[in-house]
Formats: structure tokens, C-alpha cells, sequence
């Protein structure tokens, strides 16, 4: 190639635009708040998704994404660290917050060692996910526990790695701020209800038959 065709081309790299993705973040809200439009098909059907970013400074993993009827938390820097709420879930956990976060204010108020012995809390979101506080770690846990084969229903193993954590406080920014969002702007999530308020919960037998209540069956 000639110096005068070099010369050319780099006047043209230098006249054409660079090509940059930018995510456009509204400040009316007090969360970091990403709306969204991803391809979803061939033919360029696009779908909504709005986005919450958990925590503050540097310490920005968590985020909050909301497709169609399904809340995912999860990790910007490992895909395995998620968890998907149904409504059924979300409205279980909607039931249970006050419970968590009491846990939660106690034991940022006591020693770790008291809260390790007189505090504890864990309430089934349904299908096997339980939210929890752990002690130790100074952080509530969504996770999936499951029975290993051949052990009975009521058996329930330690947790597996499906699952997600939170510091308290990515839990306050979650309980103050994005849950009261997801609630003003998505109806679905506000007026959700806990299978148990279904018809089909209307006995002991029929409740226990509930697959979301009991995902491992009933001894």
C-alpha cells in the first residue's frame, strides 16, 4: 500500500464516529435505574427490561432486572449468583420482609456472637428458595435447598450454590428503595398473592399437594 493510500485512510478512520453503547439513567429515582430494549428475536420483536443497580460506590454487583412477570437478582460478575422470582416467590417475600429486616436491625445492634445465639431467621419463598440472614457473614441469602436421593421430603439438605447474597446494606437499598419501585410501576408485582390464597389450599390435603409449598413432596 503507497504512503498517499495510508494517509487516505487514516483521514477517514479519523472523520467516522466511534460506535458506543450507552445506558441512559434516569435521576428522578433515588436507585440507579436502566430502562432497556433487547432483541429477543429475528424479527426485531423488542421487549422492555428495566434494570435496578443494588449498593453504592465501587461496590455495584447486585442488580435488579424485571422481564414480563419475573424479578431476577443477580451478579455482574458471575452469571451462577442469581435468583428468578415468580410472583408466587415475590409475594412470599413481599410476606416475610418485615421479619427479615427485624432480624437484620437487631443484629447490626448486638454483638455478632449474641445475634449468633438468639437471633434467627429463614422463611421458603416456595419451590425450594429460602431467604435467610446469615450471622456470620453479615448478609441475607436467597438460595435453593434441596433432598438428596433416597432421603425423606423433610430432610432438606444445606443450601446449593444456586443462590445469591446480599449485604445489609444492598438489603436496605433493596427494602427502602427498588421494592417500593417494582411496586408503583409494575401492578403484576403489587397485586401478587401467595398460592396459599388459592382455591386449591382450601384443605390440609390440597395444601399439602402444592408443589410451590412442598417441592419435595410431604411425608
Amino acid at each position: 500500500m503507497s504512503a498517499e493510500m495510508e494517509n487516505t485512510h487514516e483521514e477517514e478512520e479519523e472523520r467516522q464516529p466511534l460506535q458506543l453503547t450507552t445506558v441512559m439513567k434516569r435521576p428522578s429515582l433515588e436507585n440507579d435505574l436502566t430502562s432497556r430494549q433487547e432483541d429477543n428475536s429475528p424479527t426485531e420483536d423488542l421487549s422492555l427490561r428495566t434494570s435496578f443497580v443494588l449498593g453504592s460506590g465501587r461496590r455495584q454487583d447486585r442488580h435488579v432486572d424485571i422481564v414480563d412477570n419475573e424479578i431476577i437478582l443477580a451478579s455482574n460478575t458471575s452469571m451462577f449468583r442469581n435468583i428468578t422470582f415468580t410472583l408466587n416467590h415475590w409475594a412470599h417475600l413481599i410476606a416475610a420482609l418485615n421479619d427479615i429486616d427485624t432480624v437484620v436491625k437487631r443484629l447490626n445492634a448486638t454483638d455478632e456472637n449474641e445475634g449468633r445465639r438468639l437471633l434467627a431467621c429463614r422463611r421458603h419463598l416456595g419451590d425450594g428458595y429460602y431467604i435467610r440472614v446469615l450471622f456470620s457473614l453479615r448478609c441475607v441469602d436467597f438460595r435453593k435447598y434441596f433432598v438428596p436421593y433416597g432421603y425423606k421430603s423433610s430432610q432438606i439438605r444445606p443450601p446449593s450454590s444456586n443462590g445469591i447474597t446480599l449485604h445489609f446494606d444492598e438489603w436496605k437499598n433493596l427494602l427502602e428503595v427498588i421494592i417500593l419501585s417494582i411496586n408503583e410501576r409494575f401492578p403484576q408485582f403489587a397485586n401478587a398473592k401467595q398460592c396459599t390464597y388459592d382455591n386449591n389450599h382450601s384443605t390440609q390435603l390440597n395444601w399439602f399437594r402444592c408443589t410451590s409449598c412442598f417441592p419435595f413432596g410431604y411425608d
